[in-house]
């Protein structure tokens, strides 16, 4: 039991300093191996191991005698191949809290993205109208009894497998939905971002056109920013996991509610 206790106690330590180095980053940009030590009162050695679990987990990025803050600006669009397993833990921890919003007899629109396919796996004997512009989605949706799946057509955008463009937002228009879960790329203070023009457009519309709004951001996303600011998280909710830092959970707060 003392055993155990003591385990527990480590790993509380370990996050709180995890936080402190994040928080230090925010601020400074950059940050020293020695300066930690003093801050932290530990040893350099831990210090470094600590630095080489959050570039792990794509937090930070270590350079010679310390570390430096990630851009907040993404530099390319990243394929569903490259994103599907990315943080896989959190985004079916998200994809459990999607499934259990969805009621029966509701029309839902699910969006495109690595996240949101990841429900599939969860909505076993739910009895709805699931409306989608992903094809990796609906190839998913399609298997499971119960759901009438609706693949909404367009330009279809290969990198992502979204259909997006002028037939999509045609048809979207003429749609209200009870709820819409949209995937994003970032959420830097109260604007959701993605790289596709295109992509914003129409998901700016489906979430316009619902009668409940969630935005789908796994906890790595929050702050970040991308190309194109679709949506103000004012008018959505926000879903994320578990691993959201004190700091992002305060920002996302400020303009909307954090269901995680």
């Amino acid at each position: 039991m003392e055993t155990l206790f003591l385990l527990k106690e480590i790993t509380m330590l370990k996050e709180r300093r995890h936080e402190i180095i994040l928080n230090k980053l925010e601020t400074d940009g950059m940050i020293q191996v020695s300066d930690l030590a003093n801050i932290l009162d530990v040893t350099d050695m831990t210090v470094r191991r600590d630095l080489k679990e959050l570039e792990d987990q794509k937090l930070l990025i270590r350079v010679h005698g310390g570390a430096k803050g990630l851009d907040k600006s993404l530099t390319r669009e990243f394929s569903n191949e490259e994103k599907i397993l990315k943080n896989k833990d959190r985004k079916e921890y998200i994809a459990k809290i999607i499934a259990s919003l969805i009621e029966d007899d509701e029309n839902i629109f699910l969006g495109a993205g690595t996240t949101i396919e990841y429900v599939s796996s969860y909505m076993a004997n739910k009895n709805c109208n699931i409306y989608t512009n992903s094809l990796y989605l609906f190839q998913k949706l399609k298997m499971i009894r119960g759901l009438r799946v609706f693949l909404i057509g367009g330009e279809f955008r290969e990198i992502t497998g979204a259909f997006v463009g002028s037939l999509a937002l045609d048809l979207v228009e003429k749609i209200r939905f009870s709820r819409a879960f949209i995937g994003v790329n970032g959420i830097c203070d109260c604007l959701a971002y993605t790289y596709s023009v295109d992509e914003g457009l129409l998901q700016a519309k489906i979430l316009e056109n619902s009668n409940k709004s969630y935005l789908i951001a796994d906890s790595s996303k929050i702050g970040v920013e991308d190309f194109y600011a679709f949506y103000n998280i004012e008018n959505a909710d926000v879903i994320s996991d578990d691993k959201i830092s004190p700091k992002g959970k305060k920002e996302i707060e400020k303009y909307t509610k954090l269901i995680n």
